[in-house]
């Protein structure tokens, strides 16, 4: 149980930091700053291998890297570097090209799995292809579908599941009919859909409900928090009885921030669960109510891209994921009080990758790319410490067309220490609280004996 959240978590990391290091290393070399050390993890060296100046190592704590240059601070005379080799007397160009390369490797880095993903296979979930609830007033009724039949075929290409459905569909030009073969009972019969009905008709049917069991708990989550675990049966929200999955949703609409009371039943035991639902989105008007579950997979359909298709679908997922992470930055200082709680550090990184990996390859490989994205992101604020700080730095420099002194120096990397230690406080200790938060919400279900009595 261990090992599946460290192997996933340690993978990820030691990816994300080493790509990152690695931009700032070449970029050293390449513009002739002297690079002394270049280490993967923190701490006393594991192993550690000297090259010519540099020495390559890896350090027991794997939270981490650095590359250290020379002269990436004022000496012990007080006084800053003064040669070309070293990092703060570089020229300003060149001290910003290295700052950005190791952001730019993560982003390169971010489109390359991307593409990676959408060649080699994305999945989704996916249903079996039986037609759920058909209300006579549906199109799909109109056109002589019932509820039960299994769609067996479109356009001649046999199908066994529910999403490929509407992939064939949307293959096919849309001045073209749709044939649908049809299954009911011991019967087959052959449905030929207008290209006028096409979409009113595929709009119209539903699969089957699924029961509202839990599949999965995402973490750091409201119902994650609040100890609801994969498996439980949500009989009721808020009093009002739930017997589909498709109730769900709508039972947390406009209550955000606010505690909801959740009954579940697990293992033959009846309790409630007090949930407090978040809108991830942001906004405020507190309607659209999120808990952090999901259905059960029944199925998985895997969607494979051409090589050219696939580097513009990885470039435009590239551009989706820089969005959303700093979307996701602004609201944690917009609003600090409230998304300062789903702040992560090393541990929910790798409970997170563990999740992905469980959900299979590609799901990592995305969750992979987004960290990347974070990484990215992150670095380039403009914050003395980070590789923003050091650009602006240079920036600052090449406006005033001088070199300032190493105390000014001295007291712009302290404000950033107090900046980055203050984050790194904050999102460290969530960590640990998480943990301990779920931990208590499940140590409060009951462990067996009588069952609490509640709706049916």
């Amino acid at each position: 149980m261990v090992w599946s959240y460290i192997v996933p978590g340690v993978a990820l990391l030691g990816l994300v930091i080493f790509v990152h290091e690695l931009g700032h290393f070449l970029a050293a070399k390449w513009r002739g700053v002297r690079v002394l050390c270049f280490s993967l993890g923190f701490g006393p060296a594991m192993v550690k291998l000297q090259r010519g100046e540099t020495e390559y190592r890896i350090g027991w704590i794997p939270l981490g890297g650095y590359v250290q240059m020379a002269g990436d601070s004022p000496g012990e005379d007080g006084r800053m570097p003064e040669r070309d080799d070293e990092f703060l007397s570089h020229a300003p160009v060149g001290r910003i090209i290295i700052a950005a390369a190791g952001p730019f490797m993560n982003l390169v880095t971010a489109f390359v799995v991307l593409v990676i993903v959408a060649f080699s296979g994305v999945s989704f979930p996916d249903y079996p292809n039986r037609l759920g609830v058909t209300p006579d007033t549906s199109v799909a009724y109109q056109q002589g579908l019932r509820e039960g039949d299994r769609i067996t075929a479109v356009s001649g290409k046999p199908i066994t599941s529910w999403v490929p459905i509407f992939v064939i569909n949307d293959q096919l030009g849309k001045d073209r009919s749709l044939p649908l073969e049809i299954r009911r009972g011991d019967s087959t019969f052959t449905l030929s859909v207008s290209p006028l009905d096409r979409e009113p008709l595929l709009s119209s049917i539903r699969r089957p409900s699924d029961p509202p069991i839990v599949g999965n708990v995402v973490t750091g989550m409201p119902a994650y928090k609040a100890g609801m675990k994969e498996g439980d049966r949500i009989v009721a929200v808020d009093g009002r009885p739930i017997a589909t999955w498709e109730q769900l949703l709508p039972n947390f609409h406009g209550k955000v921030d606010h505690p909801v009371p959740v009954t579940v039943v697990r293992e033959g035991q009846r309790f409630t669960l007090t949930v407090t639902p978040i809108d991830p989105s942001g906004a405020r008007d507190g309607q659209q109510g999120r808990i952090g579950i999901e259905p059960p997979v029944h199925g998985l359909y895997v969607e494979r891209h051409a090589l050219l298709e696939s580097f513009d679908i990885g470039l435009r997922a590239t551009g989706e994921a820089i969005v959303s992470v700093y979307g996701g930055m602004w609201l944690t200082v917009s609003r600090p009080l409230y998304y300062r709680e789903y702040l992560g550090g090393p541990i929910f990184i790798a409970q997170a990758a563990s999740e992905q990996a469980r959900r299979g390859l590609d799901s990592y490989l995305r969750f992979l790319a987004m960290i990347n994205i974070a990484i990215m992101a992150f670095n380039l604020l403009p914050i003395p410490v980070l590789d923003g700080g050091h650009i602006l730095w240079a920036l600052l420099q090449m406006a005033v067309g001088r070199t300032f002194s190493a105390s000014g120096y001295i007291r712009y990397q302290k404000v950033g220490l107090v900046v980055v230690g203050t984050l790194l406080i904050l999102i460290l200790a969530n960590d640990p609280l998480r943990l301990v938060q779920r931990q208590r919400a499940l140590d409060k279900a009951p462990q067996g004996g009588h069952v609490v009595p509640g709706p049916p």
